[in-house]
């Protein structure tokens, strides 16, 4: 091969491998400054629907208290009957508005529903409906816990010999108009009641309720009970047919 044809090929390799690095240089370039796609990253929502429906479920649970009742924790000590009192509800309501099946069973911490009446109930008289009453006597009533709480103001004078049946005996005495006690009653705190018959009881009278057993007359009246059943600090319970409080009394 001449030195010609060795320049010429030379010259050609040359120029291709010039061609060859503009090429590559071009496209490492042109591969540098375009940008790179953006991929959004989808983030899940919740719709309205399950919004809610995720909402209803970390609701929290709440049982409603019936209206007018509380809630109480059984304390050490405490009986049925001493919750009774204590709220001036009876023994009965107690036993329904919890369901209980053995009265005689509370757990300590149990929780109860007290139903009715709120726990000191507020004195209220309202007026007789009459233009010639005259002032009411006020009754000497000595270590007792007499109130007169409805309409009516009869009220529980006094509890004769608590504790003897042959003579424990309960004094009414109507400070109001004339009043039928037909379907009054009165209670003990612990599910005794004693319903009062058809009688008239005059403005400023008074009936006796004997707890031993005899002859009904317009002034005594008997329970006809077999043992005796009051007793210090028990509280006398005095309701109108609707059941309505109208009197209390604790025994001193």
């Amino acid at each position: 091969m001449t030195s010609r044809r060795w320049a010429l090929f030379i010259g050609i390799n040359i120029l291709v491998s010039a061609i060859t690095a503009l090429l590559v240089m071009n496209l490492w370039e042109a591969n540098r400054a375009a940008p790179r796609p953006i991929v959004p990253t989808a983030v899940p929502t919740l719709n309205a629907v399950a919004q809610t429906q995720v909402a209803a479920t970390v609701a929290p649970t709440v049982t409603p208290t019936p209206a007018g009742s509380r809630k109480y924790l059984v304390e050490s000590g405490d009986t049925l009957s001493e919750i009774a009192r204590k709220f001036d509800v009876s023994v009965d309501d107690l036993v329904a508005a919890n369901k209980l099946t053995n009265v005689d069973i509370l757990s300590l911490g149990q929780e109860l529903i007290i139903p009715g009446s709120p726990l000191t109930p507020t004195p209220t008289l309202v007026p007789i409906p009459t233009s010639t009453r005259s002032p009411l006597p006020t009754l000497p009533v000595s270590g007792t816990a007499a109130t007169a709480l409805g309409e009516y103001f009869v009220t529980i004078r006094e509890i004769k010999s608590p504790g003897t049946l042959a003579a424990e005996q309960v004094i009414l005495t109507n400070l109001s108009g004339q009043v039928n006690m037909a379907g009054w009653t009165m209670t003990d705190g612990e599910g005794n009641k004693f319903t009062f018959p058809n009688l008239t009881l005059l403005s400023k009278g008074e009936v006796t309720v004997h707890t031993g057993k005899g002859t009904n007359t317009p002034t005594d009246l008997y329970w006809g009970q077999t043992e005796p059943r009051w007793s210090k600090s028990k509280v006398a319970y005095l309701r109108d047919p609707s059941g309505k409080l109208i009197a209390t009394y604790q025994v001193p």
